[in-house]
C-alpha cells in the first residue's frame, strides 16, 4: 500500500514499495540507465594515500585524473610558499584535520598536533556548535583527500570546514529537531522557502506520482537568512588561520667582546605566530627547502665560527664546519617560539655585517649588525 502525505501534507507515513528504476534512453541505443553513474569525488583524487575506485567510489583512475583537481595541484605546487590551507565542504559543523586513516598518524608529529590543536580550539570559539575533529577517528576513512595531501604530502597546516550544522537552528547546541519539529521551525522562520508542495504528475511509465518535498535549503545549507553569518564566521576563521602563518622578527642581537679582536654575537630570531616556518612533517620527510640563515661580514669583519645554541646564556655550542656563513635550519623557527644562533667574529673594532633569514613559508628577515 503506497504511503500518502500526513495531515499537514508533507510527512509521508505508511508502507513503501519500489516501483523500479526510473530512467531514459539518453543515447538512443535502446537501453536505459546502462551508462556509468559518473560520480566524481574531488576529495578522493589527491595524491596522499590515494586508493582506486574499488576502495572508494569517485577516486578516479589516478591522482589528479580530473582537470579540476589537477589545476588545484599544479597551482599549489607552483607556490611552495603556501603555509596554510582550508577546504570548504558541507555539512556537519566540523573543523577536520587528518589523517584520514589510522596508519597516517605518524604524519602528524607531536609538534604539529600542538599547532592544529591551537588553531582548532580557536575555530571552535569562532564557529558556534562546530567541533574540532580528526577525520579517521571522529568521522570516517578518507583516502586521497585534499587536506591530507596538503598536510601529509606538502607539510601545509590544513583543515576541512564542514559548513553548517543543524545545531545552529536552535542556537543551543542541541542535536537538532525531529522531522516534525524541523518542519514546524521552517514554517515559522522561513515562510515556505524550504518546501515545495506535493503535486500529482503523470509519469510516462509509472502513472500518477507525487513530486515535491524539500528544496536545496531544507537540509545541507543554512537557511537564507543565516547564510551571511555562516559565511562571515567561516571566512573569519580562515583569515585567523592565514594570520597565524609565520611572522619573523629579530628578538635580540647581543654583542660581546671576547678580547684579542674576537667578538661573540648571539642572534635570537622569534616567530610570533602559531604556525612554524617548517612543520615537523616537512622536516622529518624532507619536504620543501630547509630554512637558511646567511651572514655577510662588513668591511674589516671576518667570520670565524657559527652555529645554533640552546639559548644565549649557553656557554658552549657546536659550530658548523662547512660554510658557516650559510646555516641550514632544517626544523625552522617554531610557532610562538625562537631560536638562537651564535657567531664568533674577528674584527679590530665592533664587528659589522648583515644577517638574512630565508624561509620558504615566511617573509625573509634582514637584520643589520651595526656598531653602537
Amino acid at each position: 500500500m503506497p504511503a500518502v502525505p500526513g495531515p499537514d501534507g508533507r510527512i509521508m507515513r505508511g508502507e513503501w514499495s519500489m516501483a523500479g528504476s526510473e530512467g531514459i534512453d539518453n543515447d538512443q541505443d535502446g537501453r536505459i540507465n546502462e551508462d556509468g553513474e559518473g560520480g566524481y569525488d574531488m576529495n578522493r583524487n589527491f595524491p596522499s594515500d590515494w586508493k582506486p575506485t574499488h576502495v572508494q567510489r569517485g577516486a578516479g583512475t589516478h591522482p589528479f585524473s580530473y582537470p579540476e583537481t589537477r589545476a588545484i595541484g599544479e597551482f599549489i605546487q607552483a607556490h611552495p610558499n603556501i603555509a596554510a590551507g582550508q577546504s570548504y565542504h558541507n555539512t556537519g559543523g566540523m573543523i577536520l584535520r587528518g589523517p584520514g586513516v589510522p596508519y597516517g598518524e605518524s604524519s602528524y608529529p607531536r609538534e604539529d598536533r600542538a599547532v592544529y590543536d591551537a588553531l582548532g580550539s580557536a575555530g571552535e570559539e569562532m564557529l558556534p556548535h562546530y567541533r574540532y575533529m580528526v577525520i579517521h577517528s571522529d568521522l570516517y576513512p578518507v583516502h586521497g583527500g585534499c587536506v591530507n595531501w596538503l598536510a601529509e604530502g606538502l607539510g601545509i597546516v590544513s583543515f576541512t570546514n564542514e559548513l553548517w550544522s543543524d545545531r545552529r537552528i536552535m542556537q543551543a547546541g542541541d542535536r537538532g529537531l525531529d522531522e516534525e519539529g524541523r518542519f514546524r521551525w521552517q514554517d515559522r522562520m522561513l515562510f515556505g522557502q524550504t518546501f515545495t508542495d506535493w503535486t500529482e504528475v503523470d509519469h510516462p511509465e509509472l502513472g500518477t506520482v507525487l513530486v515535491g518535498g524539500g528544496t536545496k535549503y531544507a537540509r545541507r545549507t543554512p537557511p537564507p537568512f543565516m547564510l551571511e553569518e555562516e559565511a562571515h564566521r567561516n571566512f573569519a576563521f580562515t583569515m585567523f588561520h592565514a594570520d597565524q602563518t609565520p611572522r619573523l622578527r629579530a628578538n635580540e642581537v647581543v654583542v660581546s667582546d671576547l678580547g684579542d679582536d674576537l667578538w661573540q654575537v648571539d642572534l635570537e630570531i622569534a616567530n610570533d605566530r602559531i604556525i612554524p616556518t617548517r612543520t615537523a612533517q616537512a622536516s622529518n620527510k624532507g619536504i620543501g627547502r630547509p630554512d637558511l640563515l646567511r651572514f655577510e661580514p662588513g668591511a674589516g669583519t671576518e667570520l670565524v665560527l657559527a652555529g645554533p645554541v640552546s639559548g644565549r646564556f649557553s656557554r658552549t655550542f657546536d659550530p658548523v664546519t662547512h660554510r658557516p656563513s650559510r646555516l641550514l635550519v632544517d626544523s625552522g623557527i617554531p610557532g610562538r617560539g625562537m631560536k638562537t644562533f651564535r657567531y664568533v667574529l674577528r674584527s679590530e673594532e665592533a664587528p659589522t655585517g648583515r644577517f638574512t633569514y630565508e624561509a620558504e613559508k615566511a617573509r625573509d628577515l634582514s637584520v643589520p649588525l651595526e656598531r653602537p
